[in-house]
């Protein structure tokens, strides 16, 4: 009886950690078994759930630094009476744990750093949240990305089996011992606490806020930065027939990502258009994109558009398309040509409308579908459509007035 009265529980910054720690790591466990099993996932869920992994590793490791630094600062509880075997199984078992709780987040870490889709970390899907990637060599990120995610996933499956192992060192020594086990970790019961230091909280905290501030800084102060898209605002008048008024103008886009319409925009650009609806033999346009100014409203997508998997601007600067037939469909058109992206041309269709005013105004609207994975766009990062939609769905609105006489 003395013994079991000699027994103390752990301090409460050691059960509050703790069992964050714990919740955290079921969970991943969990969300782990169904990433591995992504084809079940319904779309619209599967990429939140790959970056709430990412926030709750980052998570993980954030505590897991908290807790070592708690542990300098405060002994831990002596154990129940055990045999000698049972003491050092228990040791070794805590020493694992305290190992993988570091390893699993930073292999994942590693993993997501050194993989080709270069899609960044949103701590809760925040865009102003963003963890950055380790530096890897390039020449090294196949090789690391590889053995990075073998040990993710067989250091997670060792986890799953120490938590088995520490829930029933826990069992046997409550319900075959009679001796307090559970209730050492838990923050309320009979059991006096072991007591807690202010320079231990103090250092905890800080070194907890060092980590993921330190963090969050080195990517807001050398990370990524967005696409600027600005318009050119002006009116220019087109040499070949049409005088384009950008203030009013408009193109843009959308693609479906994760099952949501997601917007996009292009910011510069000119159009060069002669156009009469009384002869569509002489018709003909010329749209000239700069490929730098496309933009699109999805933190994950936006920093891989400029790259060698999106429209690579460094060698590809422009984006343009040719129409060169025209046909009427109706009370509408259609303008038939080709788009050049990357340096892949593939054929494209139009239809579009046009209204004019008493004064020669013209209003024209239209839309078109481009196959992304037939010009080369994301063919790396999801080249079988699962979070990001296989079509770009373009729309465009120009106004403009003729800069010559009309037949």
């Amino acid at each position: 009886m003395s013994a079991t009265h000699s027994v103390r529980a752990y301090s409460m910054g050691a059960m509050i950690l703790h069992w964050l720690i714990a919740a955290l790591i079921l969970t991943q466990l969990a969300m782990g078994f169904l990433m591995s099993r992504v084809e079940s996932v319904p779309d619209t869920l599967r990429f939140g759930m790959f970056q709430w992994h990412k926030t709750f590793g980052i998570a993980v490791l954030t505590l897991t630094i908290a807790r070592i630094a708690w542990r300098l600062f405060h002994t831990p509880p002596a154990h129940a009476p055990m045999t000698r075997a049972e003491r050092a199984a228990a040791s070794i078992v805590h020493a694992l744990f305290y190992a993988l709780m570091l390893v699993v987040p930073l292999t994942g870490w590693l993993l997501v750093s050194a993989s080709s889709t270069g899609i960044p970390t949103l701590l809760f899907l925040s865009d102003t949240l963003v963890w950055p990637h380790l530096p890897i060599p390039a020449s090294m990120r196949a090789t690391v990305e590889a053995a990075s995610e073998n040990a993710h996933v067989i250091l997670a499956y060792g986890f799953g089996l120490l938590l088995v192992l520490h829930v029933a060192g826990a069992l046997k020594h409550s319900v075959i011992d009679r001796m307090p086990s559970f209730s050492r970790m838990i923050p309320f019961g009979w059991l006096r606490r072991m007591p807690s230091s202010a320079i231990g909280v103090l250092v905890s905290v800080v070194l907890a806020l060092c980590f993921i501030g330190g963090g969050l800084l080195i990517s807001r102060t050398g990370g990524t930065t967005s696409v600027n898209a600005a318009d050119l605002g002006s009116t220019e008048a087109s040499p070949s027939g049409w005088v384009i008024d950008k203030t009013k103008s408009a193109l843009t886009y959308t693609i479906n990502f994760s099952g949501t319409p997601t917007a996009g925009t292009i910011g510069k650009w000119d159009a060069f258009i002669e156009f009469d609806p009384d002869n569509l033999g002489a018709a003909k346009a010329r749209i000239v994109i700069d490929a730098a100014s496309i933009d699109f409203d999805n933190s994950f997508v936006r920093p891989n558009i400029g790259g060698d998997d999106g429209l690579q601007t460094a060698t590809h600067p422009l984006v343009e398309v040719v129409l060169d037939h025209f046909e009427t469909a109706g009370e509408a058109y259609y303008g038939k040509g080709n788009v050049l992206v990357r340096g892949v041309t593939v054929p494209v269709s139009v239809p579009f409308t046009m209204q004019r005013d008493g004064a020669g105004r013209a209003i024209v609207a239209g839309t078109a579908e481009l196959d992304r994975l037939a010009l080369g766009l994301g063919l790396q990062n999801d080249g079988k459509g699962e979070w990001l939609d296989k079509v770009i769905r373009v729309a465009f609105k120009l106004e403009a007035t003729p800069s010559g006489p009309m037949s």
